[in-house]
């Protein structure tokens, strides 16, 4: 048996082990969640509204331009935890997508074949 037949027979042993191997315990993400946050009054006073009303009016605006802000912090941080389990297999894929596109190029050298396009 050759070196590269015994190196082919190896490699389709270990596909074989990994593929049936059970899958990784998947990460469960929550469900979108909604912001309670309460908007301003539709009709801004405007100049015919006494200053009380307005000053009421912009309150109540920054209040729930404030809560808006901090529910998107708080659904960032809850975020962060999947994005950064997501990361580990987001580079294996584009290392094979990679080294994918490398072996096509290097065969389609070796063989005399235009990359297609």
């Amino acid at each position: 048996m050759s070196q590269s037949s015994f190196g082919l027979i190896l490699g389709l042993a270990a596909l074989a082990t990994f593929a049936t191997a059970p899958a990784s315990a998947q990460v469960q993400a929550p469900p979108p969640q909604k912001h309670s946050c309460t908007p301003p009054p539709t009709d801004y006073p405007g100049k015919l509204g006494s200053d009380s009303l307005r000053r009421t009016w912009v309150r109540s605006a920054n209040a729930y331009l404030d809560c808006l802000r901090k529910f998107a912090e708080e659904q960032k941080n809850l975020a962060k935890p999947y994005q950064d389990a997501a990361k580990v297999h987001i580079d294996a894929a584009n290392a094979a997508i990679a080294e994918h596109n490398d072996a096509i190029k290097d065969i389609n050298e070796k063989t005399g074949q235009a990359a297609p396009n």
